[in-house]
């Protein structure tokens, strides 16, 4: 019996160690594949579009705008000041003036502009000339303030404007013609991009 026992014994042995091995074929478990991973990709990096603006380029636009204002005060021509305008009914669209016997008046409104224009010039007219001694663009390339003095028949004075890009083209926003002395009525840009000569001290 002994050696049956042994016998016995030896086959417990190897077909406990076949049943261990056993699932030893060329498919392999799950979790013992390799792995085969594809390397991450580097995030793509983050490009921040500056826009190229030449200041210099915008500066000579809202210099020909102007001249188009003026020679439209000589020729007392509303069509075409209509159109240098930014056409809003917005507060911020204006002009001031004291050209009714030095009486302050603005008017607020691309209409009520267009129509204090007609009334003025029925009673006063002559070449107009503006000497631009100021001007400031923002970073945007979309607003600017003009300082300049300007001359108008027996008017003379000194003015200040706002500007504002409307899609590609330049438009005048609001023009004080009482240099500020009626209150700020224009506001300067803080910290502009670009500027042509300096503010005169008030």
């Amino acid at each position: 019996m002994r050696p049956k026992a042994i016998y016995y014994f030896i086959i417990m042995l190897l077909v406990t160690g076949m049943i261990a091995c056993g699932g030893d074929d060329d498919s392999e478990p799950a979790e013992t594949k390799t792995a085969t991973t594809t390397p991450s990709q580097p995030a793509e990096p983050t490009v921040t579009v500056e826009r190229n603006i030449d200041f210099a380029a915008e500066e000579d636009g809202i210099r020909e705008l102007y001249g188009v204002y003026a020679k439209a005060h000589g020729d007392k021509d509303v069509d075409t000041l209509e159109k240098v305008w930014l056409k809003s009914e917005d507060k911020s669209v204006f002009t001031a003036w004291t050209f009714w016997a030095g009486t302050f008046e603005r008017n607020d409104g691309w209409k009520a502009v267009t129509a204090a224009w007609e009334g003025i010039f029925r009673l006063r007219g002559g070449a107009m000339t503006v000497d631009i001694t100021y001007i400031a663009i923002d970073s945007r390339g979309k607003e600017a303030v003009l300082r300049g003095k300007y001359s108008w028949g027996n008017q003379r004075g000194d003015l200040i404007s706002a500007l504002q890009k409307d899609g590609s083209d330049w438009k005048i926003r609001a023009i004080d013609y009482t240099g500020g002395k009626h209150g700020k009525q224009v506001k300067d840009l803080n910290e502009p991009a670009h500027t042509f000569g300096e503010i005169a001290e008030e």
